[in-house]
């Protein structure tokens, strides 16, 4: 969806920030931006088109009134005009030379509802133009495709012509659509069986259609007779209702050119259709819109060990494991599927279902009925399985080839183990990656929208025994082929502005088992909610609803976020701590950036870098490395956590190292579920 654009133009950037938090905390989901040159007022007209333009008290030096008034004028941006009452000639000036409203400043309720009201106007207008557009579009499409189709196709209305594209023109030997255009049907055609013709157009008058084609003679214009079958369905068109005819000359050879046709596009021994032709329908399918109700999926499927029964066995016999392959895949799939024989030893299927879940069931009826199969090779009776590749289709798939090539992969790694299927997944990588950003964006939406966020609560033990009550929680995400941590899909989510969405999912279900407890929680923040300007608002919203106490609370930031954004990360934590939160800095070590961190940002605790406590007894750069930053926080008053300790010979070295919290799986016996 298109963000709706508000401009305000003042000397002081800080009256767009504030304008703009205030219209995010009353539910108003605006986009403020400010201009303070003449360059950048016609950039943001001509770039953002803006539904609202608000002048402030204090124009900047380089901006006058009405240089602001003509520019909105010509891009048809209505004006607010905020004036000091006394201030009469800015009024004046406004009022004789653009259509404004003027409100006093700090009239902020007023200039709400004359945001809300030309936001739905604005809203509304976009949506019109966009629907004309897209009419307009479709109906140019429809014309071209109408006009370049092989079939002769012709609209009728009260038994007359009233248009017909190229192929019926050619058909009937005429000239231009001014010849066909009003010359009734009756004229032209006589049914071959005797059928009412009149009756029959009278009928489909009253949406009663023949199921059946119907054979007739043509009179075409220049008096030639040729025969034809008449298909009939209703349309509209030029917005009335009117009889849709497509019309197929006889062809005696019409019936050997479809079987060649389909022996063409077949694999004679399954009778599936061939790679070509399953490629060509996939393309298809990966273009066109689909439902975001139905989940889609790509299956590669080959016999076990398929090469090796060719050699011991040969190709006839070979072929009877290939065909009752063949006969399971078509057993285990529905009629709107798309089977193929891909290659000589292999199956490529399209499936599409209402839930993801399903998917995965058709590649297990397959892997499981397959498994239980006897294949009679004459003399003797063997058993085989299979290995199954699945990779799913989502509105970032790119091509056809893309989703086979990715089945395939996953099919590689599943035959290593043979009887088994593997859903292909990216590699993980730090770095942005358009192939791995398209495939975690489809599935943290698609987990977003089937609530398949969790957290696992571990505690947070202290060596000195205080700190009673302390836990960590961790993000995951549920997938059919196990559960994937934070830690692997976190970073694509925050490159693609998902990170404040998942905080916004987890956070309330969080608090909501925090609530009465006393016990002290950390909470990860994403860096997108870090620079969300509306999430203390929203945050402070949640502790109310919830009755959490914020001293509970220990809300966990990156120290590589921090770094990135200093600024939006002190403003946080500047909102949030007079409500008693706590804040902890995680990912730190001893690296000269990080520590000088702890000079800017008043944080309580900072968590080691993963790794650094693994193995720790027989690590000296990593005890050094800890030593170095317990010396560093030391005169800034912070605890240090650290994180995945494994056993106790390390608990003993972060004793010595001066470090008291501690966490670990080997720590917790059974560590809480939330949110599953």
């Amino acid at each position: 969806m298109d963000s709706a654009y508000l401009l305000v133009i003042d000397a002081s950037p800080d009256h767009a920030q504030v304008l703009n938090s205030f219209l995010r905390n009353a539910g108003i989901a605006v986009r403020v931006v400010n201009a303070s040159s003449f360059d950048e007022l016609e950039s943001v007209l001509k770039e953002k088109s803006p539904f609202l333009v608000v002048i402030g008290t204090q124009l900047p030096a380089a901006l006058k009134i009405g240089q602001v008034l003509q520019a909105a004028d010509l891009n048809s941006a209505p004006v607010v005009l905020q004036v000091n009452p006394e201030d009469t000639t800015q009024i004046e000036e406004a009022i004789s030379t653009h259509p404004t409203l003027v409100i006093s400043a700090g009239e902020n309720d007023q200039l709400m509802r004359i945001v809300k009201s030309h936001m739905a106007g604005g809203k509304t207008t976009r949506e019109f133009d966009d629907l004309s557009h897209k009419l307009e579009e479709l109906q140019h499409r429809y014309d071209l495709l109408l006009d370049s189709a092989r079939d002769s196709i012709a609209y009728i209305h009260e038994g007359l012509h009233i248009y017909a594209n190229r192929a019926y023109l050619d058909l009937l030997q005429a000239n231009s659509q001014d010849e066909i255009e009003g010359l009734s049907l009756l004229e032209l055609m006589t049914p071959e069986d005797g059928t009412d013709l009149k009756k029959l157009l009278r009928d489909m008058n009253h949406d009663i259609f023949p199921e059946e084609t119907l054979a007739v003679s043509i009179n075409t214009i220049a008096k030639k007779k040729l025969k034809a079958d008449l298909t009939f369905s209703p349309a509209r068109f030029s917005g009335e209702q009117c009889i849709q005819m497509l019309v197929r000359e006889q062809d005696e050879n019409l019936v050997l050119q479809e079987e060649l046709d389909r022996l063409r596009k077949t694999d004679h021994l399954t009778q599936m259709i061939n790679r070509q032709t399953f490629t060509d329908r996939l393309s298809a399918l990966v273009e066109e819109d689909r439902d975001d109700d139905l989940r889609s999926a790509v299956l590669y499927i080959e016999t076990d060990g398929i090469e090796e029964l060719q050699q011991d066995l040969g190709m006839e016999n070979t072929d009877s494991y290939i065909l009752d392959l063949a006969n399971v895949i078509t057993g285990c799939t529905q009629a709107t599927d798309i089977p193929s024989r891909f290659c000589d030893h292999g199956f490529a299927v399209f499936i599409r279902r209402t839930e993801k879940s399903s998917l995965q069931e058709v590649g297990e009826c397959i892997l499981v009925s397959y498994s239980h199969h006897l294949i009679d090779l004459g003399d003797q009776t063997r058993t085989a399985s299979c290995s199954i590749g699945m990779a799913t289709l989502g509105p970032l798939t790119r091509d056809a080839k893309e989703v086979i090539a990715h089945a395939r992969q996953a099919f590689k790694q599943a035959s290593n183990n043979g009887n088994s299927m593997v859903r292909f997944k990216p590699a993980f990588t730090t770095v942005s990656s358009g192939e791995a950003d398209r495939d975690w964006v489809e599935r943290i939406r698609y987990a977003l929208n089937n609530r398949d966020f969790y957290t696992v609560q571990q505690s947070i033990v202290d060596l000195e025994g205080e700190n009673e009550g302390f836990f960590e929680n961790r993000t995951f995400m549920r997938e059919d082929d196990g559960d994937t941590p934070a830690s692997e899909f976190m970073l694509a989510a925050e490159r693609n502005d998902l990170g404040s969405t998942i905080d916004r999912h987890i956070i309330p279900q969080l608090m909501l088992a925090i609530a009465g407890t006393g016990d002290k929680h950390v909470i990860p923040l994403s860096s997108n909610s870090i620079l969300d300007f509306s999430f203390p608002h929203w945050f402070q919203r949640m502790l109310s609803e919830t009755e959490v106490e914020g001293s509970q609370l220990v809300l966990q930031i990156s120290a590589i976020s921090a770094e990135s954004n200093l600024k939006p990360t002190s403003r946080v934590i500047e909102e949030l701590q007079p409500l008693g939160c706590n804040f902890v800095l995680s990912e730190f070590d001893n690296d000269r950036k990080t520590v000088q961190l702890l000079d800017h940002l008043p944080v309580n605790m900072v968590k080691l870098r993963p790794g650094l406590a693994k193995g720790l007894s027989t690590n000296p750069t990593n005890q050094e490395i800890i030593r170095a930053v317990v010396r560093a926080v030391e005169t800034h008053e912070i605890t240090i956590i650290a994180d995945e300790v494994e056993d106790a010979s390390d608990l003993a070295v972060l004793w010595q190292c001066g470090v008291k919290l501690v966490t670990g799986d080997f720590l917790n016996e059974a560590p809480q579920v939330v949110g599953q």
